[in-house]
This record gives structure tokens, C-alpha cells and sequence, in this order.
């Protein structure tokens, strides 16, 4: 009876595990499971510097706007749309705002 307590308690356990869990690879980098990533921060830097940030983080510019905004240096990235440090699936876009 207690062996068959203890398998019905880690069958239920491991019920419970993410399904990407069992894929993520070793070198895979903290919150990514080989189809999300951490979305990386690029407000403060230029357009073409956010795009090549976000590129090398597997996303791609998505809508980018341009506002006035008095507490962000022009020309650079004053918000992005998922919010830095956030998952999100690779290869989807970031909006960025680019502060005029």
C-alpha cells in the first residue's frame, strides 16, 4: 500500500512539470525553453541598435512608433512592447517607441 502511494504521488508530480522541461538543453539560457526566451532590454538604445540586440536574441522589430517624450534621449528607445525580462516566443516582433 505504501509503494503504491508513492508512485501515485510522483505520477502526479511529474504530470505536473512543464512540458518543456524535458527538452530544454544545457546551454539553453535561464527562462528559455528552446521555443520562448527572455525578451532582452533595449530601451535607451538607439533604433539600429535595439534591432541588432533583438535579433541576436532570435526576435524581430515589430511596429515601431515615435513620440515626445522629455525624460528619453531622441533617437533612442524610450518603450518596448513585451516589457524587457519577460518570455516570449523566438522569432516574434518587440514594438519599440522611439523617443523624438
Amino acid at each position: 500500500m505504501n509503494r503504491l502511494l508513492v508512485a501515485i504521488t510522483l505520477i502526479a508530480a511529474l504530470a505536473l512539470l512543464p512540458l518543456g522541461c524535458a527538452s530544454e538543453t544545457p546551454d539553453a539560457e535561464p527562462g528559455s525553453d528552446g521555443l520562448h526566451s527572455i525578451v532582452p532590454d533595449v530601451v535607451g538604445l538607439t533604433e539600429d541598435e535595439a534591432t541588432i540586440a533583438l535579433d541576436d536574441a532570435g526576435y524581430q522589430v515589430g511596429e515601431v512608433t515615435f513620440e515626445a517624450i522629455e525624460d528619453a534621449a531622441a533617437g533612442t528607445v524610450a518603450r518596448q512592447e513585451p516589457i524587457p525580462s519577460t518570455s516570449a516566443p523566438r522569432d516574434s516582433t518587440v514594438d519599440l517607441v522611439i523617443a523624438e
